[in-house]
């Protein structure tokens, strides 16, 4: 909205930035306070096939899947200058319920938003390696209180494709 029409607001308002991290500088530099919620790197219910309209080759407008390696690897300063990178308050994993359901919410959904809860805490150029362990240690929590959290059994070791506290 703020950078589409000409609107009069304040400089304490808050902007959720979430139709692609593109928009974020554009935004800080109006000198409005941030909040990610791109859908290039933090939507929930993306990559589960061509449910919301689909391209040619059959996928759904917001495909991939965003795994919790590509929400890991986002840097919510990339590209902003110290003062424009103080305006960023922190991050938002969406979830749209166009593509979700019970199906996927223990399972999917949960599990990969921690990944965003970890780099939001961290900060940016976190490694994901030494996140692994403590997403491990959140998807085993999450199903010992019955959170129905994904897992591979490659070499009978837990490993995240998503994740959320």
């Amino acid at each position: 909205m703020v950078l589409v029409h000409n609107v009069t607001l304040s400089k304490e308002t808050k902007v959720l930035v979430w139709i692609s991290s593109d928009n974020v500088k554009a935004v800080a530099e109006k000198g409005f306070k941030l909040i990610h919620a791109a859908s290039d790197y933090f939507y929930l219910d993306c990559g589960g096939g061509g449910w919301v309209g689909s391209n040619p080759n059959g996928n759904s407008w917001c495909d991939p899947f965003k795994t919790w390696q590509h929400s890991y690897s986002f840097n919510p300063t990339a590209n902003l200058t110290a003062e424009e990178s103080e305006l960023v308050l922190g991050g938002q994993h969406l979830l749209w319920t166009e593509q979700s359901g019970p199906q996927n919410l223990d399972p999917i959904v949960w599990p990969r938003a921690a990944s965003s809860a970890e780099l939001f805490w961290s900060g940016p150029g976190g490694n994901i390696s030494t996140a692994l362990p403590r997403l491990h240690d959140v998807a085993y929590r999450m199903r010992q209180r019955g959170v129905n959290a994904s897992r591979s059994n490659r070499s009978g070791t837990v490993a995240f494709v998503s994740i959320v506290p």
